[in-house]
């Protein structure tokens, strides 16, 4: 199983380590799940997260080491632009160039639809049922 995190989701997680956007962390370095990432897409994660006073910056810069060794590396174009929020044509293209399965954000809305070019486009409690089907 493949997934792209959108931002406010990585955010969530980090801001709040006993909501279900943690749980999803904890499943990822479980090996439950390939976290697909491109370089805009880490860069996103770095400069939004960095505003944040939620999240502190050893704790920022740990997660992310962690990710950039963990996550699959895919290079995208740029040149996808279906979202209404144009931040997120990255995600979805790094989901449709990493043959993601699912891409995972709170915000269903900035998104063309429920599916795209086959990643099916989930919320994160959906997203864990997912997960749970193959790791109960």
């Amino acid at each position: 199983m493949k997934a792209v995190i959108d931002t406010n989701v990585v955010f969530a997680g980090l801001a709040n380590r006993k909501g279900a956007a943690f749980k999803i962390f904890q499943r990822f370095f479980q090996g439950q799940f390939s976290w697909i990432n491109s370089v805009e897409t880490l860069d996103e994660y770095e400069g939004v997260l960095s505003l944040s006073k939620k999240i502190s910056t050893i704790s920022l810069y740990i997660f992310l080491h962690l990710l950039r060794n963990r996550s699959v590396l895919v290079q995208i174009k740029n040149s996808l632009h279906v979202c209404k929020d144009p931040d997120d044509d990255k995600f979805l293209e790094t989901a449709i160039i990493g043959d993601a399965d699912f891409l995972v954000t709170k915000n269903l809305k900035h998104f063309p639809r429920k599916s795209f070019e086959n990643v099916r486009i989930l919320n994160v409690a959906a997203f864990l049922t997912e997960i749970e089907k193959l790791y109960p």
